[in-house]
């Protein structure tokens, strides 16, 4: 799936638009972290012809399918999770002294 769009956020979070449409913002921290600092981020742009992010005029890229994928299916230690709502613990129906 080929990148549309993307805007870059803070640090190595990209908000990331994909011709299907689909939408994601993602920590690439991990992808690229190793390979780019900070500092290089702003060469971020997407390759006309494979629609991949890339950086550093191409030097250091994102295939398509691996960001698509990764986008849709964050590690788990870098995805946005809603916060848990508590739930009342189970009690089993009881009935009133008296009814039984």
């Amino acid at each position: 799936m080929k990148l549309a769009t993307f805007e870059q956020r803070v640090g190595f979070k990209f908000a990331l638009t994909f011709a299907n449409g689909d939408r994601a913002t993602v920590d690439l921290e991990p992808l690229i972290g190793s390979h780019i600092s900070v500092d290089e981020l702003g060469s971020a742009e997407i390759d006309p012809d494979w629609g991949c992010l890339q950086f550093q005029g191409g030097s250091v890229d994102i295939e398509p399918t691996t960001l698509y994928r990764y986008a849709m299916h964050p590690p788990a230690e870098t995805a946005v999770r809603a916060p848990a709502v508590a739930q009342p613990a189970h009690q089993p129906d009881r009935l009133p002294a008296g009814r039984r």
